[in-house]
């Protein structure tokens, strides 16, 4: 029987087991390959990545001149992100090398002569958990790359972009503003100056721009080239994002395959932050117009600033009424999963919803239930905040159940009425 076991076992064990070899096995055969071209070559111990998860890696630093090579093994199927912590600020233009994403699970980073010593990598998760293995190599010139010592983890080829011929020219900057600060005014928004920003030699740029307390729609416009050379195939692509000077955290961010820039964001208090662009035509002029809406009135104040434009944010992203009202009810915890029983009234529509309060999650996720019927919102992660709307009928109860996950989590939630029951009257 014990053997029986243990054969059981084995078998169970085996596939995670394999997977785990099959990164170290790549590791070793990329510090037997470094170490052979010369490199003075060390493997750092396996580090575990979580999903949406941020990891800060610390390396010897060692100063001096020569080529720095940094290699990150995970599985095949884990897919995440790694930087020089020291890499140049904006992300949307970074130094070669000290930036990349994963290949079948492979990054390689590295840095030359004349840059400044390595001392940390920062990893990002963004699909799938898993152990990653780091080497590094110090040489005093390139080693060979790490696409070249295990091919297989190349990618394989990728088929030729089809070729979908000259786009139509786009309006003039100064038109297609003025139809960015229609539609927002038509949706309740106040429009702001426009604001001229400059890029630079290689089309990026940065600029500080002040907000007032309130949720924001911020977008950038660039002259389409082909205006004066209609000939010039040119496709004009904006990507920008807004982040926090101080705590470096990014309020919103656009990567899309699209002419223009549009970032939303809200913030709880009057807030200075960076407008960071690419794809700009060098040494061209961007024009950015900024719309505001107010805070919810009835947002609480309880767990701060910060929570609250989470909040108002989440809620204007799922183009949520804003509360005419005060919460019917205010709660608060932390990791885990805490169910909450909601005071409800018969025919009342009600809407839920949590935002972080400190710490950085995992995940966030807000769960109503009622009767046999379930509301969910899993996408409270990367906004840190979710919501839920239900409606209860006669003879119902209800609950909502907050889980989070993370280290030192903690979250509050507010709960609206946003229908009476008078609605049901008379049937």
């Amino acid at each position: 029987m014990l053997v029986a076991t243990a054969v059981v076992l084995g078998i169970a064990l085996a596939p995670q087991s394999a997977r785990a070899d099959a990164g170290r096995e790549v590791a070793e055969r990329v510090v037997e390959q470094w170490r052979s071209a010369g490199g003075r070559v060390t493997q750092l111990p396996t580090r575990f990545l979580f999903d949406d998860e941020t990891i800060l890696v610390p390396i010897a630093a060692e100063e001096g001149g020569g080529c720095t090579h940094v290699a990150l093994v995970g599985a095949r199927g884990l897919s995440f992100r790694a930087k020089l912590s020291d890499a140049g600020f904006d992300p949307l233009a970074p130094e070669v090398g000290a930036r990349g994403a994963s290949v079948a699970g492979v990054v390689e980073l590295r840095r030359c002569t004349g840059g400044r010593p390595v001392r940390h990598v920062v990893i990002t998760s963004d699909a799938g958990r898993g152990a990653v293995e780091v080497v590094v190599a110090r040489a005093p010139s390139a080693l060979p790359l790490v696409t070249s010592i295990v091919p297989e983890r190349t990618g394989g080829a990728l088929p030729p972009v089809p070729d979908t011929g000259a786009l139509p020219p786009l309006a003039a900057v100064e038109r297609r503003a003025e139809i960015a600060e229609i539609r927002a005014k038509r949706d309740g928004a106040r429009a702001h100056e426009r604001t001229p920003l400059r890029a630079g030699d290689d089309g990026t740029g940065e600029s500080e721009i002040q907000l007032a307390a309130g949720c924001h729609r911020v977008e950038l416009f660039a002259k389409d080239p082909r205006t004066d050379r209609p000939t010039r195939r040119f496709r004009l692509d904006l990507d920008a994002e807004l982040r926090d000077p101080t705590s470096e955290r990014v309020l919103a961010r656009d990567r899309t395959e699209a002419p223009d820039a549009r970032l939303e964001a809200c913030v709880g208090r009057p807030t200075r932050i960076v407008v960071a662009f690419a794809g700009a035509p060098p040494n061209g002029e961007i024009t950015a117009t900024v719309a505001t809406w107010p805070l919810p009135e009835f947002l609480p104040d309880l767990w701060g600033p910060l929570t609250r434009s989470k909040m108002a944010r989440v809620m204007f992203a799922r183009h949520i009424a804003m509360p005419s009202e005060d919460a019917v009810l205010l709660a608060q915890g932390s990791s885990g999963t805490t169910p909450v029983p909601v005071p409800v009234e018969v025919g009342g529509c009600y809407v839920a919803v949590v935002a972080l309060s400190h710490g950085h999650a995992r995940s966030l996720q807000i769960r109503a239930l009622v009767g046999a019927r379930e509301s969910t919102d899993e996408r409270g992660a990367a906004e840190e905040a979710a919501l839920a709307a239900f409606c209860v009928s006669a003879g119902e109860k209800a609950r909502v159940d907050v889980h989070a996950r993370g280290s030192g989590v903690g979250w509050g939630m507010a709960v609206y009425r946003v229908k009476s029951g008078v609605w049901e009257g008379g049937r």
